[in-house]
């Protein structure tokens, strides 16, 4: 099915094209972005995704799979929930200035979708989730690198070993007390750690 046929066929349910077909204030995106076949539309992203159209029933299904935006993540990208045809972003990818982040996420966990599809089974980033990265043209890196969401860069919380200087970021307040832990490198006699303050400098 193409995406011009998905649209005749869903023009009478409102539901199935939340999105208007031009993409609204990025910084304004509610939590509902709408179907695939909406957002794809709205961020000019048809081509990249038809690439994956010969696939069939998975482009098909994936077509209709819902998408929404999240604020709950801290360092996840985005995930795909296979049952529920429903794919969830970071809300920060909609920033403005990160739609390269945006749009690779949002290509991976489509692709997620269709291989699982096409395959009957929880395909993960293995072989048949890379043949239909690689049939989008898009690179199969299973764990995007991206700076603002990094462990370091949303620690509630950061743990420093007083001899080597590792840094144990948590993004939310872990359940062990500091000096119950000890540096992974240097070990429980010589692995100390130390609260990092936002005050603390290195040495």
């Amino acid at each position: 099915m193409t995406l011009r046929n998905y649209r005749r066929r869903t023009r009478n349910d409102p539901g199935q094209l939340a999105l208007p077909l031009e993409a609204p204030p990025v910084h304004s995106a509610p939590r509902k972005l709408g179907t695939v076949a909406a957002v794809v539309l709205a961020w000019g992203l048809s081509d990249r995704l038809a690439r994956a159209e010969k696939i069939g029933r998975g482009y098909d299904e994936c077509l209709g799979a819902r998408v929404t935006s999240s604020r709950r993540a801290k360092v996840s990208a985005g995930v795909a929930y296979i049952a529920e045809r429903r794919i969830v972003l970071n809300a920060a990818l909609l920033t403005p200035g990160h739609e390269a982040d945006r749009d690779a996420t949002f290509l991976h966990e489509c692709a997620h979708i269709i291989a699982d599809v096409r395959y009957q089974r929880n395909c993960r980033h293995g072989a048949g989730w890379r043949r239909v990265m690689e049939t989008l043209g898009e690179p199969a890196v299973a764990h995007h690198a991206i700076d603002y969401l990094s462990h370091a860069a949303n620690a509630v919380l950061t743990w420093v070993c007083v001899r080597c200087g590792g840094e144990y970021h948590f993004v939310r307040r872990p359940r062990r007390q500091i000096d119950e832990c000890h540096c992974r490198r240097c070990g429980p006699k010589l692995g100390r750690l130390a609260v990092r303050t936002p005050f603390a400098t290195k040495r």
